[in-house]
């Protein structure tokens, strides 16, 4: 080989090397849909904003079988528009399914009773109520049981989640979590959704949740059970406004659920069957030791 064609390799060379150290020093960044992969396991701070308030969090996790298992230890107070509440949450995982249970208790200021034989427990009635500040407050418990299982592909990803949950709330009362008018007592919920993910754009799927549940018949003004079913869309990414390090990373959420036809359900501002969660969390690492996302 000819002197000036190992020189100019030579050149080369030295030219490249400071691009490959460069390279190499760059963490990976996590990918946008990384939500949807097995938590590690830490201590960890969570601090959202969402559509109507705020929420803060602390969360524990446990490696059982690292990779396999692990055991989520959660504590959290909400403070929002219409109501503020604390509680209290547990959760095992094996695998692909999630076993788990939660108690709390919520103080609800902004809250529409209605009498057992009122017929009109609309939006636009709601929303007269709280034009005219009639509306109240109630303070209640609640707790429930949930099994979670996920099914897991390539590209796509399916969770289902059955929860068995009792309120103590005052019957006939509007929830503003569930966006639906329902009594005191036990209610079932299975949600179900469908992401199609990619690590350069997130994750997004058709939503669906069937809910039974006790509702008073105006009627006759007694408590039946009765189902419910709603639908829509999640769609999750990371924005990546917060650097991946030591754990701190961040997720933007978004929620959107409808009823048409139904003039009892969702949040009385938007004057349609709509129930919209837009969540943007910031989750910190608080271990030392915390190695990797």
């Amino acid at each position: 080989m000819r002197p000036s064609v190992l020189l100019a390799l030579a050149a080369m060379i030295a030219t490249l090397q400071p691009v490959v150290a460069h390279a190499q020093s760059v963490p990976t960044r996590p990918p946008r849909d990384y939500f949807l992969n097995p938590p590690p396991a830490g201590q960890f701070a969570h601090l959202d904003a969402y559509s109507v308030g705020t929420q803060a969090s602390y969360e524990w996790r446990a490696d059982g079988e690292e990779g396999m298992s692990m055991l989520h230890a959660r504590a959290s107070g909400i403070v929002s528009y219409p109501y503020a509440e604390a509680s209290a949450n547990l959760d095992f995982r094996v695998f692909l399914f999630t076993i788990g249970g939660s108690y709390g208790y919520r103080w609800v200021y902004r809250n529409f009773t209605f009498a057992p034989n009122e017929a009109d427990r609309s939006r636009e009635r709601r929303l007269e109520i709280e034009s005219d500040k009639a509306y109240t407050d109630q303070d209640y418990t609640f707790y429930e049981g949930r099994f979670r299982l996920i099914i897991p592909l390539d590209w796509m990803f399916m969770t289902n989640v059955l929860t068995l949950r009792h309120e103590n709330q005052a019957d006939n009362s509007f929830d503003w979590l569930h966006a639906n008018v329902h009594d005191g007592g036990n209610l079932t919920k299975l949600e179900s959704t469908l992401f199609f993910r990619h690590r350069d754009f997130g994750a997004i799927g058709p939503y669906l949740r069937y809910m039974n549940l006790p509702r008073t018949d105006p009627a006759d003004g007694r408590s039946k059970r009765v189902g419910e079913i709603a639908y829509g869309f999640v769609y999750g990414t990371r924005p990546g406004f917060v650097r991946p390090k030591m754990g701190n990373i961040d997720l933007f959420l978004l929620q959107m659920m409808f009823r048409f036809g139904d003039e009892d359900f969702g949040l009385q501002a938007y004057r349609i069957p709509l129930y919209l969660l837009a969540v943007y969390r910031v989750t910190l690492g608080l271990d030392r030791n915390y190695v990797s996302q």
